[in-house]
């Protein structure tokens, strides 16, 4: 069995010709994938083993990376008698599929191919469409063809209802009428396989879909600040890249207009905005006790507790600075769940007895805090009006910088805190911190769970979240200092 392509490898190609070349041949060449890939890949064949129970009793063929072969006999025999397979495996002509589920009804064959995804996208149905190829050319007939993924509007309760968790879409008349297109791709990417390495230049298809593992090898030689750096349309930098601007301090100011001119504009100035009157007025709309608070969220694709829909962010952890006069001295509490419990409850009470009352509750990024906030409120009614006294008292931060009544060049126009940290409080950065994003924070709080029995890792992984946690509020603290200043200068 000469086997070339995959639906993974096959839909790979119609991302970039070039990206399956080096995955086929410079297989070492990729950037590994990091936690959070490999998190979102478990969770994947999570999903995909919970939907084999919409189809209960099968038969599962088991993956054979030494031998496919024998993968695609043992489907062979097990069609003979069996009702629903899982990862039924066929093979034609250079192409190997594994189908997530097939099941039989009146003689035919249904295919269901599962996403951890909540919706529809023209990539999955590419990924049914070979499968769909590669089964029906090696005469077995389909006479259903169907996406199950995942309803977001479910909650659980109690045990996971499969047949509410998934939605199961028929893509039939779609998969048929793609056939002839996935032949022509199938002959051109086996043709490609067999030559040198494509040149292709870069463009938005590296961006596409899942991203690409080569990136770094394709991008080697695009330097620092380059056209890339500009913010807002994605198209627009590779307009300007293709008509021959590499960098910001190259490209024209009559070739972009908006925020991208703003943002070029002081690229090429090296000049810092400082609207005094509109910082004044935001700093009159802060009142004593003054809190910075900050949250982390996890989230899964299978709810883990009652009440939860998938990918519903869940705060497990808070970070909370207060001032309480102008002058007092800045006070800190912080909240980090143990991991394996549902960690609602103990959040908003800690919560709700380290904010005072009559406070004023300053967070980056207000939209973020303020979900999460009345997402608790919803589940612990009790505390509604409690809760809502601190949604009613949040104040954004962010709100400065996004609207550049303060801005720097060093920002490349950007107005998370990350890029506005470092542009205005010297020597405060994430860079070097052992996590350093929110997205590190939440695998770090998954990856607790499975070091109960290491306690020394698991202390030191909870102080490296805290330490993360602490340094948003922190720079939250240092960064209104500098607005202070800054509506004050001459």
């Amino acid at each position: 069995m000469k086997t070339a392509l995959s639906k993974s490898r096959y839909t790979r190609g119609l991302q970039c010709h070039k990206s399956l070349w080096l995955y086929t041949h410079e297989f070492n060449l990729r950037t590994k994938p990091d936690a959070g890939t490999t998190a979102r890949f478990n969770e994947g064949h999570h999903v995909g083993e919970l939907a084999q129970q919409l189809f209960p009793g099968g038969v599962t063929i088991a993956y054979d990376s030494q031998n496919h072969e024998r993968q695609v006999r043992k489907t062979v025999s097990a069609m003979k008698t069996a009702k629903v397979i899982y990862e039924a495996t066929f093979y034609y002509d250079g192409v190997l599929v594994m189908a997530d589920i097939m099941r039989k009804v009146r003689g035919s064959w249904e295919l269901y191919e599962v996403k951890s995804s909540t919706g529809l996208k023209d990539i999955y149905q590419h990924d049914i469409a070979v499968q769909y190829h590669v089964i029906s050319s090696s005469g077995i007939k389909i006479s259903k063809a169907c996406l199950v993924h995942i309803n977001n509007e479910y909650v659980r309760k109690g045990a996971v209802d499969v047949h509410e968790f998934f939605t199961t879409a028929d893509v039939t008349a779609e998969v048929k009428g793609e056939q002839a297109e996935v032949k022509k791709e199938i002959a051109r990417q086996l043709k490609m396989l067999d030559g040198k390495e494509p040149k292709i230049e870069i463009g938005p298809y590296c961006e596409a879909n899942y991203g690409c593992d080569y990136r770094s090898y394709c991008w080697k030689n695009i330097p620092d600040n380059s056209v890339f750096d500009l913010g807002g349309s994605k198209t627009k930098r590779y307009e300007l890249y293709r008509a021959g601007f590499e960098l910001l301090a190259d490209i024209p100011l009559e070739s972009v207009k908006g925020q991208q001119r703003f943002q070029v504009e002081s690229f090429q100035k090296k000049s810092t905005v400082i609207e005094k009157a509109e910082l004044h007025s935001f700093i009159k709309t802060l009142r004593y006790p003054l809190c910075f608070l900050d949250f982390e969220t996890f989230q899964c694709a299978i709810p883990p507790y009652d009440g939860l829909k998938p990918y519903q962010q869940v705060p497990f952890q808070y970070s909370l600075h207060t001032l309480k006069s102008a002058k007092g001295k800045l006070q800190h509490q912080e909240y980090l769940a143990q991991p394996h419990i549902d960690p609602r409850k103990e959040f908003i009470d800690s919560l709700l007895e380290a904010i005072p009352e009559d406070a004023c509750v300053l967070v980056y990024n207000k939209a973020f805090e303020v979900d999460k906030l009345k997402k608790l409120a919803e589940h612990f009614p009790r505390k509604r009006k409690r809760i809502q006294q601190i949604i009613d008292s949040v104040v954004d931060l962010m709100v400065p910088f996004q609207k550049r009544h303060l801005y720097s060049w060093k920002q490349q126009g950007s107005h998370s805190i990350k890029a506005v940290l470092p542009a205005f409080v010297k020597g405060m950065t994430y860079e070097g911190m052992e996590i350093g994003g929110g997205s590190a924070a939440m695998e770090a709080y998954h990856e607790m769970g499975r070091l109960i029995d290491k306690p020394k890792e698991l202390a030191k992984l909870r102080k490296a979240l805290l330490e993360y946690c602490c340094q948003d509020t922190l720079a939250m603290v240092r960064l209104l200092e500098v607005v202070e200043i800054k509506s004050k200068c001459k």
